[in-house]
């Protein structure tokens, strides 16, 4: 069956874009090198048609320029974005936490700030359920599973990680870009573990084809910044002061015990 043969790779990504801002050149230099790459995005369900959604979600969907069918144009950038860096696109139904609501109705994240603070009681169970999920994905003999570090600690990439972590499948870390371009955020995402890190160094066509892939996410570009030449400038920017005299991303692993 297609993606599970021993040198599969799987990627997972907590919005629909965050693994092609964090990794899109180690994706598609493996892709080019002939490994099967999957995406699995976690919260890329769409809510109800008659679901109520929070201010704040109506908000979001008027900055992105989608107030009609959000997620389904989010998803369509996605493919475009990962056809473009050679990675299949699986898109998991769990919403997104601007979507989400308690047995009680009322919304945990109903604003930017709640974001970035504690992660809901009720969630407890979606990582429950994410755990078991991830921890089913067939990964090879010598295929890796690669998650968030949750770096800028957004509460969707710390319930992914924490999911993954609990799943106990053997785990390669990203940086979560952009949030990684403030060095202290990685600090903190690393905490006391001893870690062995990773700097995989990108090629040119690797890195223009990386920008060309973010171009994708129209929708989600102004998130960060105001357009795609500030995008592209940002992305190279970060990449070269990882990289040195070449641009790269980099990767964590737990130092074996």
């Amino acid at each position: 069956m297609l993606g599970r043969g021993p040198n599969v790779q799987i990627y997972l990504s907590p919005h629909l874009d965050d693994v092609a801002l964090s990794c899109g050149g180690r994706v598609w230099q493996q892709a080019q090198g002939g490994t099967f790459v999957r995406v699995i995005t976690v919260f890329a369900g769409a809510p109800d048609p008659d679901q109520r959604l929070s201010p704040f979600a109506q908000e979001l969907h008027a900055r992105w320029g989608t107030p009609v069918d959000a997620v389904r144009t989010r998803r369509m950038e996605d493919l475009e974005a990962l056809g473009i860096l050679g990675a299949q696109a699986v898109h998991w139904r769990f919403q997104d936490c601007v979507y989400r609501r308690s047995a009680q109705g009322h919304f945990p994240y109903p604003d930017e700030e709640a974001l970035w603070g504690p992660i809901d009681p009720a969630d407890g169970s979606l990582v429950r359920q994410l755990q078991d999920r991830i921890g089913g994905l067939c990964l090879g003999s010598s295929g890796h599973l690669y998650v968030p570090l949750a770096v800028g600690g957004h509460v969707d990439h710390r319930i992914v990680r924490r999911a993954a972590e609990q799943s106990g499948a053997r785990l390669t870390y990203y940086e979560d870009f952009p949030y990684a371009e403030d060095a202290e955020s990685v600090t903190t995402a690393i905490g006391n573990r001893a870690w062995n890190p990773e700097v995989v160094t990108l090629s040119e066509e690797a890195l223009r084809t990386k920008v060309a892939a973010l171009a994708r996410y129209r929708s989600q570009v102004s998130t960060f910044w105001q357009g795609s030449e500030e995008m592209a400038a940002s992305v190279r920017g970060y990449a070269e002061r990882l990289g040195g005299e070449a641009p790269a991303e980099r990767y964590w692993r737990v130092r074996p015990a």
